[in-house]
């Protein structure tokens, strides 16, 4: 599969069989036979190589199907079906005869998920928050142990299974998507299976292993309710080796977290510089900071490879031609061809996202600005750029913290006038903040966690912490340095920065410990898909596309 390829992908041929909408399809493990559940509430089963209806199966559903699976172990004879009557079926598509049905949740039935080594098994997420475990061999019931996740217990009354995916690699771990921006992984070995008791204690230990989450969300969960823009996984997904895990983020956009995310245990970015900028050290290049260059400090890089050079100064026009979207994407590609990032271009990709302000394109920024003085803690630009991100993003202690640190750091530059704009924005969002709180009162204060420093940002030093969002466009870095022999800044995960209380959202007396640990630790992205926005169904789906899953396909309603 290569980009050619891929522009030149078209329709082959339409397959005409359902009376009702196509809610889910499946391939088989060869990839000639397609499963398609649909709200006819049937299942045909098709020869997809040449379009071909092989076989049409009534089911016992009363409700739309909404996820069909392939049954492994079952030589491509029986497929699994879960619907929005709250039924979970396992069908023979050569007989046509059911050999189980349950209702087994108590509420919609979204997404079913099996494992190639685990034949006979498939898993069923509800909108009544639970995981189910079902087994061939074993008798089926409301009242069977086989609840492996309940996330009522843990996430409040409200939550809702959206979706789950086991990985292919490790099949002991399954990731669950629900009616929130987390997406949620646990070890099926660190669980035992139990009957559905509402009575019953929740158990301290839930079998969770991580939480991930692009980190701008937590906290604006109800402005995206009052947009009708509810953030809901409607998809998740592994790739083939397990290394990467997707996810379509219905209302917002569509996110990866790579291997570093899913299984490191530290956060790579040195957070160091905020916390020791009042320390005028040399920066590690050896060079002092009087030695600047377009707001850098004159680091030891190599020139920028040609072609680098060509797309970065085609993107510095488009900047300037106010074309932020075109300069965005000839960034992304400079950084591509450029194999490792590199202050200049993360500096100037971030003064782009700042000016397009699409959603998630100030946090997006922000982590560029990061990027950026992790390779360059001299990045003038980049600091105040980071302090106006997080001023954005409502995270007002960290950016006060920031220009503080920006003062101490480089006291020459504290009159200018990209410096006094950052305070006079800062400050305007003090006031905003304060007369709100004055007028919500103290007790709607007292019922929220204060404001605290992210442990994330604890890591940081003075150097690491710009947005410009005055008239005036600014000018971008058109400095040859380059960073060929430079060491590449950690991925994520990068834990989120704003403060506690913004990075677990809409946490309520509901949630348990467990919840509140693991979403003080949740995994930043490591990549963002934009062009698609599910803002009605949450049943879209987003897939890993090639054989070594290089690109990225998705479904939208928008």
């Amino acid at each position: 599969m290569t980009p050619d390829l891929v522009k030149r992908l078209g329709l082959v041929k339409e397959l005409e069989g359902h009376t009702g909408c196509v809610n889910c399809i499946q391939w088989n493990s060869n990839g000639r036979l397609l499963a398609s559940g649909s709200d006819d509430k049937t299942v045909i089963v098709w020869d997809g190589l040449v379009g071909r209806r092989m076989a049409r199966v009534e089911t016992p559903h009363e409700g739309n199907i909404f996820s069909v699976v392939w049954m492994p172990g079952a030589d491509d004879q029986l497929v699994g079906t879960g619907a929005g009557d709250c039924r979970v079926c396992v069908l023979n598509v050569e007989t046509g005869a059911t050999l189980k049905s349950v209702i087994g949740h108590q509420g919609r039935v979204k997404r079913l998920t099996t494992a190639p080594d685990s034949p006979g098994v498939v898993w069923s997420g509800g909108e009544d928050g639970l995981v189910r475990q079902w087994d061939l061999r074993e008798r089926w019931s409301m009242d069977s142990s086989n609840v492996l996740v309940n996330l009522t217990h843990h996430a409040g009354r409200g939550a809702e299974v959206k979706c789950v995916s086991i990985c292919p690699s490790r099949s002991e771990l399954i990731a669950v998507g629900a009616n929130d921006p987390f997406v949620r992984v646990f070890d099926r070995r660190m669980i035992t299976c139990s009957r559905l008791d509402p009575s019953a204690i929740p158990d301290t230990e839930c079998g969770a292993v991580a939480y991930f989450v692009p980190g701008h969300l937590p906290g604006v969960e109800a402005a995206f309710h009052r947009k009708l823009r509810p953030l809901t996984s409607t998809y998740i997904t592994y790739n083939k080796d397990g290394t990467e895990l997707l996810c379509n983020l219905g209302g917002e956009q569509i996110y990866l977290y790579d291997k570093f995310a899913m299984y490191s245990t530290s956060a790579p970015i040195n957070l160091a510089v905020i916390q020791n900028c009042d320390k005028k050290q040399l920066p590690a290049n050896g060079f002092s900071n009087n030695g600047r260059k377009n707001g850098q400090s004159r680091t030891a890089f190599k020139n920028l490879p040609s072609d680098v050079e060509a797309l970065k100064l085609e993107a510095n026009s488009e900047f300037e031609a106010q074309d932020y979207s075109k300069a965005v994407y000839l960034y992304n590609q400079a950084i591509s061809h450029h194999a490792t990032p590199h202050p200049i271009l993360c500096g100037n990709r971030a003064a782009a996202l700042m000016k397009r302000k699409w959603d998630g394109d100030i946090y997006a920024a922000f982590r560029d600005c990061l990027s950026a003085l992790f390779l360059d803690p001299g990045h003038i630009k980049a600091h105040l750029r980071l302090a106006q991100c997080l001023t954005e993003l409502d995270w007002l202690p960290e950016a006060t913290k920031c220009l503080d640190n920006f003062k101490l750091k480089h006291p020459e530059h504290k009159k200018s006038a990209a410096f006094t704009q950052r305070e006079i924005d800062l400050n305007a969002a003090l006031e905003k903040k304060s007369a709100a709180s004055n007028r919500t009162g103290a007790a709607a204060s007292s019922a929220s966690p204060p404001p605290a420093s992210s442990p994330v940002l604890s890591q940081y030093s003075a150097a690491s912490f710009l947005r410009s969002d005055d008239d005036q466009v600014e000018a971008m870095d058109s400095d040859d340095d380059s960073d060929d022999d430079a060491v590449r800044p950690p991925s994520s995960p990068i834990l989120h920065p704003g403060g506690i209380s913004s990075r677990l959202g809409n946490i309520s007396s509901e949630h348990s410990k467990q919840e509140f640990e693991f979403r003080l630790k949740a995994r930043d992205y490591s990549a963002r898909f934009l062009g698609a926005c599910n803002t009605t169904t949450d049943i879209k789906e987003a897939n890993f596309l090639g054989r070594n899953g290089q690109f990225i396909m998705a479904g939208s309603d928008d």
